[in-house]
């Protein structure tokens, strides 16, 4: 599914454009994934496991645009991606049929400008839109900021997973959160 594009201002004044990522933004989504994964301790993956190459992430650009059940949505200042978040089904079953999960990465500079927000309540209205009831997702129990963004967007926590991310010996929780659409 494609969203429609939007201007906004980010809280430093920056002008920022919201679109889906199109086939021919697939090398900047790979360079924001890889800087994600390199810059912050939050991911769930590191940046020598974005492995896709140019042609296999326009591929799946395009088929996430063609997806009636899924949506990509995209922040850009000055041309450069700068956060990006996705939503699609949650399982493959019909009985979850009604169950969304989300993701969503903004690079460390542009922490605390609202981007996250923006991101945040334009996939949970596109996904009611799309006929979703619920929005799940899981987030790094250290990760204090994405945790307040989630309960301030309405999410609730429903359970905690120990030991689901493991990095050079350390290991992290995952808290589970939930919000009705």
């Amino acid at each position: 599914m494609r969203a429609e594009e939007m201007q906004t201002t980010l809280r430093n004044g920056s002008r920022c454009l919201l679109r889906s990522p199109r086939p021919e933004d697939g090398e900047a989504v790979l360079r924001h994934l890889r800087r994600v994964a390199a810059e912050s301790p939050f991911t769930a993956f590191l940046p020598e496991e974005i492995s896709n190459t140019l042609r296999e992430e326009q591929a799946f650009l395009k088929r996430q645009l063609a997806s009636p059940g899924r949506l990509m949505l995209a922040g850009f200042v000055e041309g450069r991606l700068i956060g990006l978040g996705g939503v699609g089904p949650a399982a493959a079953n019909r009985k979850c049929g009604h169950r969304a999960e989300l993701g969503l990465s903004v690079r460390c500079r542009w922490w605390g400008q609202g981007l996250g927000r923006m991101l945040m309540d334009g996939l949970c209205r596109e996904a009611r839109h799309m006929g979703y009831a619920r929005m799940e997702l899981s987030v790094m129990e250290d990760n204090v900021r994405a945790v307040a963004l989630y309960e301030n967007c309405g999410f609730e926590r429903f359970g905690l997973l120990p030991d689901a991310y493991r990095t050079e010996g350390d290991s992290q929780a995952a808290i589970l959160m939930s919000k009705v659409l």
